[in-house]
């Protein structure tokens, strides 16, 4: 009895804090007015982590707010196809909450004074667009692994099946496998669209001789070493 309270009071406890940033940031998409924008600058990082090629594309945008209060900053991940299609300089959309149209919820003003809580966002993006440029290729595919083995784990518990143990391990297993597929390394797609010439600047000559290495693990030796170059340059 004691456990089932005390486990409610924290789901009461998550809810309280979580439900003020979860509805403004559905309401920028019911009530926002439509502002507009424009892309201040673009940045985009090609690094390698685990053994693995990692691109982020993110573009800030600049815009004056409808209340006269200045000028802000709005910094937002872009998947790569769309940042391709994106220029310094142009103009864009955004939906902006305005103070007056704040869900009236516990601790909602607070957080909007203390710019923490989401108040804009590009007018072509939903609430859940950063989460699909996130969870994408190999991410998307190690998310759904763990979700499936949660939900099993959690089918299997209710259902009080023998040997919960032993799924238990194997779900671990998978984790595992999912992971390692996850860090091995694969070579960067080429660009399909507009695709244009220019010029860079070798920066970095990286070598990548072992797999699966990281801060905790010596990983393994490759058969076959890889070489890695950074390259600096202005899209054009």
């Amino acid at each position: 009895m004691l456990r089932g309270l005390i486990l409610l009071l924290l789901l009461g406890l998550t809810a309280f804090l979580v439900l003020p940033f979860l509805i403004s940031s559905l309401y920028i998409d019911w009530r926002g007015v439509t502002i507009p924008g424009t892309v201040y600058s673009k940045r985009e990082d090609v690094g390698v982590r685990y053994s693995t090629l990692k691109r982020s594309s993110e573009i800030t945008v600049e815009y004056s707010k409808p209340d006269g209060t200045g000028v802000s900053f709005l910094t937002t991940q872009f998947a790569p196809i769309d940042y391709d299609a994106m220029r310094v300089g142009q103009a864009v959309s955004l939906h902006y909450l305005r103070p007056q149209d704040v869900p009236d919820l516990p601790l909602s003003k607070f957080l909007r004074g203390a710019q923490l809580l989401p108040t804009v966002r590009l007018a072509d993006q939903q609430i859940f667009s950063g989460l699909k440029v996130l969870f994408t290729g190999q991410a998307a595919t190690f998310a759904v692994t763990i979700a499936a083995a949660a939900i099993l784990l959690l089918f299997w518990r209710m259902t009080r099946i023998p040997k919960f143990g032993w799924a238990v391990g194997v779900c671990v297993l998978l984790t595992l496998i999912a992971v390692m597929v996850e860090d091995f390394p694969r070579p960067m797609p080429p660009p399909a669209v507009a695709v244009r010439q220019g010029l860079g600047r070798v920066k970095t000559v990286d070598r990548i001789d072992k797999l699966f290495n990281g801060s905790r693990s010596r990983g393994l030796v490759a058969d076959q070493p890889i070489e890695v170059i950074g390259v600096e340059f202005t899209p054009i």
